[in-house]
Parts: structure tokens; C-alpha cells; sequence
């Protein structure tokens, strides 16, 4: 928690900013009204302590400033006034709290305990990451009830974190929060603190790194996922599964309804009959059954049909003798028995493999465990141990995605001509594997290798050594990077033709769109439809982007919105200036399509590229 403390006396403000540091609380000091107003546009507190007399104004009309602000932050007025008049006076200004000097520190911090308590998020609640605990009460950290000693600024962080699990920071957010700010230490510090931090965690026992990192963004509070319940101990899950299979038996008469409709459109084809309408028809029907098959454990009937949609997707009559060869396999597929294949309890405790990926490497001892490990994350893994045999799996069936280790013993460059060709049958996505000697390569040839992988189409790159759980888990970002957004933006241009072409060009996405074109109605907007991005026009009548810039980074609640500002002003002042209110990003006009959706997607942390990018350290 960041606080700060508007007093011009340096005694004063030394000891109680040191009476607070012991808390964990870190402290900032304003000795005048300009500086704080200053500090309150930039940097977000979690409480204000604030004296009645201050060098450039009083501090009653600062309190009543802030609150003509629109800042709801707590302020606590802290003053050697006792008068009966000069409490209503502070109270009736928008201060919370007023206590007089000399000053209690136990009765202090009760009451800056209380204030904080009000807010959003209670300083008093433990706050949780499985069973890493912090009490914020008493600044103590425990994992499995066994203490963690941390530095204050390690404290900090990881409290930081905690408290706000679904925000991305920065670095100077971080610094912001975790330092004070006549500290000024570079983003280095950052790195230094985290990696303590990190190691500190791990030597408790941690598991999983709690701490994310996103790579060209910052860090947030990786979610946490439970350990799967041993299926001995679930006595529900027999149950789930008699009921499945009852749904399976039921599902059989829709599934020979389906199949005799792609039968009869296949025979329609091979005749030269297939009317548009049935053509999307069976292509539809195909794609349903894709889902449905999936869902009820059936991994290789899923492929099949996903291969007959593609087939009516672009329908000619010489693919019709291979949609009828399609189609008899996917009958003979699904007359097999719900989870034959494996005993009900160890199936019930595993996802549907709904996906299929081929993993190309020379070396067993890295394909055996991926392929112990696959069912866990959904997935049947074929395998290839030579560049020919991987070349004939590819030709009879396309995976969902591919581990190709390019470590092979002749030469690399095999490897790479096979990326290659893979990449010019269609866009799988491919995870690279390769071994990196750092006694003898470079940075320089690590950068060339990287760069000349990602020039032919790679999709993620993970050195070696690398554990299964490392690997799957790049296969599932990238399985899963395409995942429809449902992020809400809000659009404020006075142009109502910018506004509905942005619309237009971004609901596709998936995106929740509002746009406004009267600036003088956000205030009531922005509450409505409480958006996860806001993007401004700069010059607008009455109100500018800026000045609506402005109001959100003051906003105890709002502050930490990402704002893209959107504007035909290409100089260099006026983009300062954007910057300097908080803007994130700033997009010239004319607008590309495609420049837009990618700086939506990095404010908003979904880029592919980081989607499918490994945990950095």
C-alpha cells in the first residue's frame, strides 16, 4: 500500500515516514500543496495523511481540491489545530479522518488501518496464492503455514501482486507502488527485487513461480491452478461418467441422422448435384459434429470430421471419392462404445484429447515423457524420430500443432528445411526445440538462430533443456491464441463515421464496442459500460481526449484503465503531452486496421505472440 504525506516539516514527516516504512507501507512526502497535486496526477495512493498548514496554501482547501477532483482517496488530516471549528471545517472538505498533534503512533496506524479498510479491497483480509499466504495485518508471508522472511521491498511487491491478481505492471507502475520517490532507482531495481523474490518463493517450496512475466509488458500474479483431486477421493465422478454414457447412447440417433446427410451431400458431389445450400449444410453439420465429438472423448472421430468439413468447405468432385473414404472411417469411429478405450476412472480424470500433435525429435528420452504427459493436457501425440517418417505423417494427416527438435544428428539445417515445408502446407503452428551450447555459441549467432527460426514461420521457441510441463504448456497457448476476446472498449470521437467504421472493423474480433461522440456524456459512459480500454480522440469540442485523459488518471477507481489516444496530430508536443497525462499508446490517423488491433491486443495482454511465448525470466 502507497500513501502519501503533504506536510512541510521535515521532523515531522522523517518520523512518521519511518514509522510507516516499518509497517510495509511505503511512503511518499509532498512539502507543499503544488507538489502533491502533482504526485496525485501520476502516481496512485492508497491514502493521503495531510496537514492543516502547509507553505502555498491550507490544507482544507487542498482536501476540498482533491475531492473536486473526482480522487476518492482516503485522507486522513492530520494537524496541531484542535478546535471544535476546524474538525467541522476538515470533515465538511471531504476528509475522512482528523487527528490532532502531538499524536499516539499506535493511534496512527489504527486509524490509517481503518481508512484503508474502507476501501476496495480490505487491508486486513489474507490475501492467497494456493497456499502462499500473506496478512497484510501483520506484513507476515507463510507458505504451508512455515514463514518466508522477505525484504520490505520484496514484501511489497509480492502484496502488490496479490492484491490486484489480474493486473498487468510495469516496471515504473511497480516502481510507483514499491519505492518512494526520493529513492529514483532505475527499472533494473525492478528485475533485482522480483528475482530475490522469485528465489526466495522457490526455496519455500513453491512449486510454480506465482510471479508472470510478460515479455515486452511487465509482470502480473500468474493464476493459480489447483492440483487435480485424486479420483479415489472423488465419489461424484463414477456418476459424471454413468451419466456421459447415458448422453452418448442418446447422442446416437442425431449422430446417424448427421452422418446420412454428409453421406448423401458426398454423393450429390461425386455427381456434380451439390446445391450451395447443402454444401453449407454438410459443412456445418461436420463442423457440429467436431465439437460434439471432442466433448464426448473422441479424439480420432473429431479429426475425421474436421477433414470432411474442410473437404465440403471447398468442394470439388475429385475430393468426393476421399469424403466417402472419410465418412466410412468416421462411422466405423463412432460405433465403439463411450471411453472403451480406457478404464472410466482414469479417463474421467483427464480431459478429452481433443487435440492431436506430432512431435519430431531424434532423442526417445524427450518424446516419452511428452508422451506420458499428453493426456493431461488433452492432447494424443504421434511421434517421429526421422525427418522421413515425419514427412509421410504429415502427408496422410495434418496435426493440430508440432514439436519439432532441430537438434538432429546430421545437421540442423534438415530441421529447418522441414519448418519450412511445413509452413507452406498451411499454418500449423510449430513449437522449435533446439539446444543451445553456451560455452561456445555467441549471443550474437543465439540472436541469428532465433531470427533466421522465426523468418521461416516458427510460432514459439524453447531452449533445451526443457521439461514436458514447459513444453505442453507452449503447445497450449498456442492451441488456444486464437480464443475469441470478449474485452469491452470505449471509443471517444466526435467523427460518427470514425466510430462506426472502428466498430465495424472490431466487433469481428470479438470485442464488445462502444463508441461516443458527445465527450460531455463519458463521465456517465465510461460508469455504464465499465470498459477494459479506453481509446480518446485528442481534439474533440468542449472536452478534449486529454482532459478526459486527465479525469481517469485521478480517479481512485479508474487510474489504472489503459487509454490509447487516437488523433491526426503527428507533432511532437502534442504526443508529450498525451504521454505526459498517462496515455498509453498513442495511434495516428489515418487508422490501420491491422496497427490498431495489435496495440489492442499488447494493452490488453492477449497478443499471440505473447500468448505463445514461454515464461521468461
Amino acid at each position: 500500500m502507497k500513501l502519501l504525506i503533504i506536510d512541510d516539516d521535515r521532523e515531522t514527516t522523517s518520523v512518521l515516514s519511518a514509522v510507516l516504512t516499518a509497517q510495509q507501507l511505503t511512503v511518499d512526502v509532498a512539502p507543499d500543496a503544488q507538489t502533491a497535486l502533482a504526485l496525485l496526477q501520476t502516481v496512485p495512493y492508497d491514502l493521503i495523511v495531510l496537514d492543516v498548514i502547509l507553505p502555498d496554501a491550507d490544507g482544507i482547501s487542498l482536501c476540498r481540491t482533491i475531492r473536486q477532483q473526482q480522487q476518492t482517496i482516503p485522507i486522513l488530516l492530520l494537524t496541531a489545530k484542535d478546535a471544535v471549528g476546524d474538525r467541522v471545517a476538515g470533515l465538511e472538505a471531504g476528509a475522512d479522518d482528523y487527528l490532532t498533534k502531538p499524536y499516539d503512533s499506535a493511534e496512527l496506524l489504527a486509524r490509517i488501518r481503518t481508512l484503508l479498510r474502507r476501501g476496495q479491497t480490505p487491508i486486513t483480509e489474507t490475501l492467497t496464492w494456493g497456499a502462499l499466504q500473506v496478512d497484510p495485518q501483520a506484513c507476515r508471508v507463510t507458505y504451508q503455514g512455515n514463514p518466508i522472511k522477505l525484504t520490505p521491498k520484496e514484501y511489497r511487491l509480492l502484496e502488490l501482486f496479490l492484491r490486484y491478481p489480474h493486473r498487468v505492471f510495469d516496471r515504473k507502475a511497480l516502481l510507483d507502488h514499491a519505492w518512494s520517490i526520493d529513492e529514483c532507482p532505475g527499472e533494473e531495481a525492478v528485475t533485482t527485487q522480483i528475482r530475490g523474490l522469485r528465489r526466495k518463493l522457490e526455496a519455500a517450496g513453491l512449486p510454480t513461480d506465482p510471479i508472470e512475466t510478460l515479455y515486452g509488458l511487465g509482470y502480473r500474479l500468474r493464476a493459480w491452478q489447483p492440483d487435480p483431486p485424486s479420483p479415489e477421493l472423488d465419489i461424484g465422478k463414477q456418476e459424471a461418467i454413468a451419466a456421459i454414457r447415458q448422453m452418448w447412447q442418446e447422442f446416437q440417433g442425431r449422430l446417424q441422422e448427421q452422418l446420412s446427410l454428409l453421406e448423401k451431400a458426398s454423393s450429390h458431389l461425386a455427381n456434380q448435384t451439390l446445391t450451395p445450400t447443402q454444401q453449407q449444410q454438410a459443412q456445418s453439420t461436420a463442423h457440429r459434429l467436431i465439437g460434439s465429438l471432442s466433448a464426448y472423448g473422441q479424439p480420432e472421430a473429431a479429426i475425421l470430421a474436421r477433414h470432411i468439413e474442410q473437404g465440403f468447405a471447398a468442394p470439388q468432385s475429385a475430393i468426393a471419392l476421399q469424403l466417402t473414404s472419410l465418412l466410412q472411417q468416421l462411422r466405423q469411429a463412432t460405433t465403439q462404445p463411450f471411453f472403451a478405450k480406457a478404464p472410466a476412472s482414469s479417463t474421467a480424470s483427464q480431459p478429452p484429447l481433443t487435440h492431436r500433435i506430432l512431435a519430431i525429435a531424434p532423442n526417445l528420452t524427450l518424446l516419452q515423457p511428452l508422451q506420458t504427459a499428453a493426456p493431461n493436457w488433452g492432447c494424443h501425440l504421434d511421434t517421429a524420430t526421422d525427418l522421413t517418417s515425419a514427412r509421410q505423417q504429415l502427408l496422410t494427416q495434418t496435426p493440430d500443432a508440432i514439436i519439432l527438435d532441430l537438434d538432429f544428428p546430421d545437421t540442423q539445417k534438415t530441421g529447418l528445411t522441414l519448418l519450412t515445408q511445413i509452413k507452406r502446407l498451411g499454418p500449423t503452428p510449430v513449437l522449435i526445440l533446439t539446444q543451445q551450447d553456451r560455452l561456445r555459441d555467441s549471443p550474437s549467432k543465439t540472436l541469428r538462430d532465433r531470427i533466421t527460426v522465426a523468418r521461416l514461420g516458427a510460432d514459439a521457441y524453447l531452449q533445451k533443456p526443457a521439461s514436458p510441463s514447459d513444453i505442453w504448456r507452449v503447445i497450449h497457448r498456442l492451441l488456444h491464441r486464437f480464443d475469441p476476446i470478449t474485452a469491452k472498449l470505449l471509443i471517444v470521437d466526435d467523427d460518427p463515421d470514425l466510430l462506426t467504421r472502428l466498430q465495424t472493423q472490431l466487433q469481428p474480433w470479438g470485442f464488445q464496442v462502444t463508441g461516443l461522440s458527445d465527450p460531455s456524456q463519458f463521465w456517465s459512459v465510461l460508469q455504464t459500460t465499465r470498459p477494459d480500454l479506453l481509446l480518446l480522440d485528442v481534439s474533440m469540442p468542449e472536452y478534449s481526449g486529454i482532459d478526459l485523459c486527465r479525469v481517469v488518471r485521478c480517479d481512485a477507481h479508474w487510474y489504472a484503465l489503459p487509454i490509447l489516444f487516437l488523433s491526426a496530430h503527428a507533432d511532437a508536443n502534442t504526443l508529450h503531452k498525451a504521454l505526459s497525462v498517462g496515455a498509453d499508446d498513442y495511434v495516428l490517423k489515418p487508422i490501420a486496421e491491422a496497427d490498431l488491433i495489435q496495440r489492442i491486443l499488447q494493452r490488453l495482454g492477449r497478443t499471440s505472440a505473447l500468448e505463445g511465448m514461454p515464461i521468461l525470466r
